[in-house]
């Protein structure tokens, strides 16, 4: 079955985690913010192969924090054993969105076309470096592989499909291409792109860059507040009580750009100089 959305549904991609004693702790961490609570969990586990007793303690701390497993969706067939056992569905979560090629129409929004410049990085920038997941940013003076090369070439010919709309808890959508967002991404939703993804907006959900595995894909946005963050086969998560509930749209909101450096994520401000 697959599902492109479900009604008060909340996403949490674990399929990163190696062991259930990793599904535990994220899965604990994650519903722990108020926007997980009273949903309809939709987990995707990847490949750890969970026993019935241990499903059993994924479902008890699903329901302590209110909420319900709607579904999950894993490659372990222990773990679907173990699911159909309890009466869990397995499922799919996927709305897949054939990226067309087409231009944005001419009578965009003033302050929407300055943000998409900056993300864009139509005009000239400077990069002010934060980091995600490591410490310190060294520079980057080695030249491009062969292989790297190869990579931003074929990125260069992808479509780009545009969507003008937020994104909400429970949905998912996936572009074979670009993904440019004019809107937020709510925590709970989750974005994938072949190519780049870009969120006019704030960025809360899970967003997954390069899916394919192009490591030199970007994901960008006005705000990043996401859940995960993940580039090729790399993830990055929210550092433990950060929270951005709201923050109000502007021009003057300076873009953020996540990327891949040495095995890590990390993020970036776009400052015009």
């Amino acid at each position: 079955m697959e599902k492109g959305y479900i009604e008060n549904g909340f996403i949490v991609d674990l399929s990163n985690a190696r062991k259930t004693s990793e599904i535990i702790y994220e899965l604990s961490r994650i519903l722990d913010i108020p926007e997980a609570q009273n949903k309809q969990v939709c987990l995707k586990l990847g490949n750890v192969a969970l026993t019935q007793t241990e499903l059993t303690s994924i479902k008890a701390l699903v329901e302590s924090m209110e909420s319900q497993i709607e579904f999950i969706s894993t490659t372990s067939q222990e773990t679907i054993e173990s699911a159909k056992n309890l009466d869990i569905e397995i499922s799919e979560l996927e709305n897949v969105v054939e990226a067309p090629d087409f231009e944005m129409e001419q009578n965009i929004n003033p302050e929407v076309e300055t943000a998409l410049d900056k993300i864009f990085g139509d005009n000239d920038f400077e990069e002010e470096p934060q980091v995600k997941e490591i410490e310190q940013i060294f520079d980057e003076t080695d030249e491009d592989d062969e292989q790297t090369l190869e990579l931003k070439k074929e990125a260069e010919k992808l479509p780009t499909l545009y969507i003008k709309k937020t994104i909400r808890s429970g949905q998912s959508i996936a572009s074979d291409g670009n993904l440019v967002i004019i809107g937020d991404v709510n925590p709970g939703a989750e974005v994938a792109a072949k190519g780049d993804i870009t969120v006019w907006g704030i960025l809360g959900g899970i967003a997954h860059a390069g899916k394919e595995g192009n490591s030199q894909a970007r994901i960008r946005a006005l705000k990043m507040n996401a859940i995960q963050l993940r580039i090729a086969d790399i993830f990055a998560r929210k550092p433990d009580g950060v929270n951005t509930p709201f923050v109000q749209k502007t021009n003057e909101f300076v873009p953020e750009e996540a990327k891949t450096y040495k095995k890590n994520i990390i993020i970036n401000k776009l400052l015009e100089n």
